[in-house]
């Protein structure tokens, strides 16, 4: 749609909880995102001002289903009854925050470093698979919990600038190809690892190169542009205060184009809104313009809102200002 004004979200992402079809094959290859979905739809909602619009019955709802989600190893799963996951464990304290409900911390924590490789790098669950994602994972976890001691944070730096490639930009795992959601998990890392020592403007040239004509970023050349990478890379760009390496303006209304009619935000124009989408679009506009829309910012090392992370003493020194 031809969009230049925020429209209002709010009814889209309420109504997410009224769905009752618990026997539709949308339901089911969905069950296992359902912590993941949780936080994007509440932390949509914080940006837009709104969690008081959340009645204090569906948090406290909200909140003991989440405790339910904890498995005897101290990490979550993605809903009750699956395995746990360090990407769940991850999403399951961002969405404690978001709610204000106090979970098993001292055991998720254990569980998070558990999952820590000698060489530094992190695995997913108990089967291995390695990925930068975790990595990130691991150390915003543990920083939001000030449980950085136990984890080797050198090591862990020392990992992620492996997965970095010749064209200055971060792959999943050394030697894998460069990929716009991995700049935000990689500088994420590093920046919660407090050492940012590699070549910043040739990342910053990467990202800039990922701009289309259409304004959007894509997250590898020569691919369409996609609204979550508005999130990935330009987050990245405000950790490394590199932001005016791209046209803000024309990333700022290509989100705004991607909005429906009707609420919610697509990775397209004129695409399906989801929300996965109308999260990161939110999100990236209160990074970009978040006053001309009255959004509550979210911290681009965290992505929670600010508002939040200013009353948890162990991230304060992490937060930009």
């Amino acid at each position: 749609m031809n969009q230049q004004q925020l429209i209002n979200h709010l009814p889209y992402l309420m109504a997410l909880d009224n769905s009752k079809d618990l026997e539709s094959i949308g339901y089911y290859l969905s069950e296992h995102l359902k912590v993941a979905g949780g936080y994007w739809t509440i932390n949509a909602i914080g940006c837009l001002n709104k969690i008081d619009q959340i009645s204090e019955e569906k948090k406290q709802q909200l909140s003991q289903w989440l405790k339910q989600c904890q498995n005897e190893d101290g990490g979550f799963g993605g809903n009750t009854n699956h395995d746990s996951h360090i990407t769940n464990t991850h999403y399951a304290i961002l969405l404690s925050f978001l709610l204000g409900c106090e979970l098993n911390y001292e055991e998720a924590a254990k569980y998070i470093a558990s999952r820590q490789r000698k060489d530094g790098s992190f695995e997913g669950d108990k089967w291995g698979e390695v990925d930068a994602r975790f990595s990130y994972c691991g150390l915003s976890s543990l920083t939001l919990l000030n449980k950085r001691d136990l984890i080797d944070i050198k090591k862990a730096a020392n990992y992620i600038k492996k997965c970095r490639n010749f064209d200055g930009s971060f792959g999943g795992i050394p030697d894998a190809e460069s990929h716009g959601a991995y700049v935000f998990c990689c500088v994420g890392t590093l920046y919660l690892c407090e050492d940012l020592s590699f070549n910043i403007d040739e990342l910053a040239m990467w990202i800039h190169e990922r701009q289309t004509s259409k304004g959007g970023l894509n997250g590898r050349p020569e691919k369409l542009a996609d609204v979550c990478y508005s999130w990935w890379m330009y987050s990245a760009l405000c950790l490394l205060k590199r932001e005016q390496w791209i046209n803000q303006q024309a990333l700022e209304n290509y989100i705004l184009e991607c909005q429906d009619s009707d609420g919610g935000i697509a990775d397209r124009p004129n695409n399906q809104p989801d929300v996965f989408h109308t999260f990161f679009g939110l999100a990236a506009l209160s990074l970009l313009n978040g006053d001309k829309y009255q959004l509550n910012p979210i911290d681009p090392a965290f992505a929670l809102p600010k508002s939040i992370l200013i009353n948890i003493p162990a991230v304060n020194r992490f937060i930009q200002s």
